[in-house]
């Protein structure tokens, strides 16, 4: 009978053990009670069930929703994109300067007033930069929301000498302004159809020639109703903030008594923002409805003393300053508290400039569709 090597070895191994008698076998047991034990515990986890953790889901209430969407919302999002658009305005004046002993009466101005007594004249220019959301189109005609401060430029701008109480210094006339919606299709200016200061609303109208068929995204989500908005109720916000396509995602607040006509968000808002589609969600993804658009956010004053405009490229900042000191003032934002204007403001807006909106070629029923 022949063994192979391997069988040779295990006998030669096992007559060893006996060799050296019982206790070198109890050794073996017990470590053999070791690893039955080790295979044991790694056998019973193993096999126990894994747990499973539930997605809590809220269900339909009607209330918009105040927790973080379960359900994946970027194609949403990427259609609202398409519907808000940066908007460039800016006004050219014509500046006329005084000597500080002129007697020049403001409501006496005319051109041969002006060319007598100002001591010269240049062109200057005023921009402001915002967003506009496309709400209408039709048979080629683009409607736009915005804010009325982007778009709202003064006729006539003066400046006083001593502090704003003495003679004219600088009377600025406009001559034009030019608004500039990027993204559209060739065509016509874009016009302001309406303007409400107060609110802060502006319509814009842009004709466009022919688009070959090709449509114009709007925004025709339904319209919301702001007042339905609860603490904590969150908001989505796209726009152009400092000139770059971004959503914000944002907390609602209602205090009480106070802001009929807008609500506040805790939404980090930057130049740019204002004209910004705010939409809520009710009852979950895809159930977006607009609820009002970015307004302002809060902001302070601050003066400080600065050097001449014209001495300052040439201060030397390590010798002390002896020149004439000016003191000007700075507004500075006041970042995550904003205020929006509501949408039954802005429906109440389109509805008392309806005549002049229907004059412009617009059929009223067309908006938000």
């Amino acid at each position: 009978m022949f063994l192979s090597a391997w069988h040779g070895a295990w006998l030669l191994s096992a007559l060893s053990i006996s060799f050296y008698g019982n206790r070198i076998f109890k050794k073996a047991v017990f470590m053999s009670d070791k690893i039955y034990f080790l295979l044991l515990v790694v056998g019973t986890m193993s096999c126990s069930a894994p747990k499973v953790i539930e997605q809590q889901v809220s269900k339909p209430d009607g209330r918009y929703d105040s927790e973080y969407p379960v359900k994946n919302l970027s194609g949403e999002l990427s259609y609202i994109s398409k519907t808000v658009k940066k908007l460039d305005c800016i006004a050219f004046y014509r500046s006329y300067l005084f000597s500080p002993d002129n007697t020049v009466d403001l409501h006496q101005i005319n051109d041969s007033v002006l060319e007598l007594n100002a001591v010269g004249s240049s062109v200057t220019n005023q921009s402001v930069s915002g967003t506009a959301t496309v709400v209408y189109y039709a048979n080629n005609l683009v409607g736009m929301l915005t804010c009325a401060h982007v778009v709202d430029f003064p006729d006539t701008v003066v400046i006083r000498y001593d502090n704003g109480t003495g003679p004219v210094e600088v009377l600025s006339v406009k001559l034009r302004q030019s608004n500039y919606v990027k993204g559209l299709p060739s065509g016509g200016s874009t016009d302001v159809v309406a303007l409400d200061k107060y609110h802060d609303l502006a319509l814009l109208m842009k004709r466009l020639d022919d688009t070959g068929g090709d449509g114009i995204p709007v925004l025709n989500y339904p319209v919301g109703r702001s007042k339905e908005l609860d603490w904590g109720s969150l908001v989505y916000v796209m726009g152009y903030p400092l000139g770059n396509l971004m959503v914000i995602r944002a907390v609602v607040s209602k205090p009480a008594g106070r802001l009929k006509d807008r609500f506040l968000t805790d939404a980090l808002y930057n130049r740019g923002i204002s004209g910004s589609p705010v939409l809520a969600i009710r009852d979950g993804i895809p159930n977006f409805e607009l609820v009002g658009i970015a307004s302002s956010a809060a902001a302070q004053n601050f003066f400080y003393v600065k050097p001449d405009n014209e001495a300052a490229e040439y201060i030397n900042t390590d010798e002390t300053y002896s020149g004439n000191l000016f003191v000007d003032r700075k507004r500075m934002i006041k970042y995550g508290v904003t205020y929006n204007v509501s949408i039954e403001t802005i429906m109440d807006f389109l509805s008392k400039n309806n005549d002049q909106i229907s004059a412009n070629g617009f059929i009223p029923d067309y908006f938000f569709k």
